[in-house]
């Protein structure tokens, strides 16, 4: 039987709620400001709230283990938040982060290729779901409701092609920061990870002639929000994987995740709010706890 303590479902809810919060925040950057701008920003704010992190808690060690999935998962990362950046600013929120319910499903798909762990029936039964939902939720407002008006639709958006891959990308992540935690404390491999992309980025922006790393008019206040939020997000999931099964956290923090795209998009930058997102996500969030956890 799945065990979720209180602690946990809090810490999966709140998870949730901060990466909404940081994806708002990324989001409402002016368009004048670079996507690699906005990321060598946003990475480099969250490393002063997890350094303090590790220096309370004065878990610093970390086992030689950790060197292989821990350059995996910088690699990763890097990618994954870039072309996010890019997806979101692109096309609405409440169409792009839909697409990460795909993440659970491409995960169960590579184990099936390389290890042979097929789905389960239930798993299959999520995965319809979830392939049902993302066709209610693009289905264009204006025509007849079908796969090739849902098809098209979803090309036509500028950053479907970014979020696919962000998704073949985090489907990695969870079991990668799995694997990380058990050679050093949740803290310093946050820190580590953080630390190793903000580096690179730097040695991106010296790199290019000529060197800017100014933000732009109007960009400071959502760079540093998305960065404080997103600091306070990895801590809160990187506990919570503690406490609990990382399949129910991303349950969790992806359903949160569905809601906060629907409501923010709404509320933040005026996106319509259509029966057919509402409906949509609706059955996109049913397929995810099959999908993750049956």
């Amino acid at each position: 039987m799945l065990a979720l303590s209180l602690p946990a479902l809090l810490l999966g809810l709140g998870c949730g709620l901060l990466y909404s919060a940081a994806d708002t925040f990324r989001k409402a950057a002016p368009a004048s400001c670079p996507s690699e701008t906005i990321l060598f920003y946003y990475i480099g704010g969250q490393l002063p709230v997890l350094a303090a992190w590790v220096l309370w808690t004065g878990e610093t060690g970390v086992a030689a283990g950790y060197l292989l999935p821990g350059a995996v998962d910088v690699a990763f990362g890097l990618g994954a938040n870039l072309l996010f950046i890019v997806a979101i600013r692109r096309s609405p929120l409440s169409l792009m982060v839909p697409l990460l319910a795909l993440v659970p499903v491409a995960a169960l798909l590579f184990g099936g290729l390389a290890l042979g762990e097929w789905p389960t029936i239930g798993q299959d039964a999520g995965i319809l779901l979830i392939a049902a939902g993302l066709f209610t939720l693009f289905q264009p407002p204006s025509s007849k409701p079908g796969i090739g008006a849902a098809w098209r639709m979803l090309r036509a958006e500028k950053g479907t092609a970014p979020m696919l891959a962000v998704v073949l990308l985090w489907s990695a992540t969870p079991a990668l920061d799995k694997i990380c935690l058990g050679y050093t404390s949740p803290g310093m491999h946050s820190l580590i990870q953080v630390a190793a992309i903000w580096a690179l980025l730097l040695a991106w922006a010296l790199g290019r002639r000529p060197v800017s790393l100014k933000l732009p008019s109007g960009a400071m206040a959502p760079v540093g929000g998305s960065a404080v939020a997103g600091a306070l997000g990895y801590i809160v999931q990187l506990i919570a994987y503690s406490m609990a099964m990382v399949a129910l956290i991303e349950v969790l923090k992806r359903t949160v995740g569905l809601l906060g795209s629907l409501v923010l998009g709404r509320t933040q930058f005026r996106e319509p709010l259509t029966g057919a997102k509402i409906m949509g996500i609706a059955i996109i969030a049913a397929g995810l706890p099959l999908v993750m956890i049956a």
